[in-house]
This record gives C-alpha cells, structure tokens and sequence, in this order.
C-alpha cells in the first residue's frame, strides 16, 4: 500500500465487511417474506430462548452495545412483537416475547432456514465449517486480546 491508497483485499474490516454485508443480504432478503430484518429475528428468538431478560445481559448476549440494543427494541416494541416491563426486583427492566412475537418468530424460522441454506450451498458446506472454525478462533482471540 502505497500513497496512502488502500487496497481492499489488504485490509481486515473490508474483507469482513464485505462477506459480513453479502450474507446479511441473503438473510435479510429470506426473512423479509416474515416481515423481518435479520436483526430482528434475531432479537425475538433471543427473548424467546432466554425468556425475560434484562437488556443490559441481553446486549452482552448478543455482543450489542446498550443503545444499539435500545435502537433495535424500539420497532419491535412498538408493533407489540416484545414489550419493555419491570424487572423481577423492581428496579430494573426485562424485556418479554409477546404471544405475537412468537408466532412472528415461529413465521420467521422457515425463511431462516432457508437463508443458512442457501448461504451454506453458496458457499459450500467444507468452507462453512472451515469459517465458522475461524471466526470462533478470532473472536476468542480478539476478545483476550482486549
């Protein structure tokens, strides 16, 4: 790299980036048939999963900055598909699955599926395992590296 000009296949966030972007593509695509962005199936089937939880542990979760969080609760919130209440002691919140979140959760599993599906004859199921093999090994490297 040369004069300050950059080259893509150099730098680390583009290539993640771009492969990040490409796949969300797919999934966002799939999951639109349900009415939903990516990010939010996501949301709803990690309430779902963990039950009420408050949203600082569900941004620790899901790797999510607390107003990051707070911006993708909001549409959720407010189509009623997870409702914001007090927490178990009174002094914290807890977010909860709707019985419409999860009958939108439930619309959005066959459209997730064929998502990872699609992504994964894509790019072939060898070099699915191979990358989600790296990825664990950077994340778990990046976070001590902290």
């Amino acid at each position: 790299m040369g004069g300050g000009s950059l080259q893509r296949s150099a730098c680390t966030d583009t290539q993640a980036h771009q492969l990040a972007r490409l796949v969300r593509q797919h999934y966002d695509a799939e999951l639109g048939k349900a009415g939903l962005r990516t990010t939010q199936y996501w949301l709803l089937a990690e309430v779902l999963a963990h039950g009420p939880v408050r949203p600082c542990d569900l941004a620790e979760a899901m790797s999510l900055s607390p107003s990051t969080l707070t911006r993708n609760l909001k549409p959720l919130v407010s189509t009623g598909l997870l409702e914001l209440g007090p927490g178990i002691d009174g002094r914290t919140r807890s977010v909860r699955i709707t019985a419409s979140g999860r009958r939108k959760c439930d619309e959005g599993l066959p459209h997730w599926t064929a998502a990872q599906a699609r992504v994964h004859r894509l790019i072939g199921s060898r070099n699915v395992s191979a990358l989600h093999a790296l990825i664990e090994e950077c994340l778990s490297s990046m976070s001590a590296g902290q």
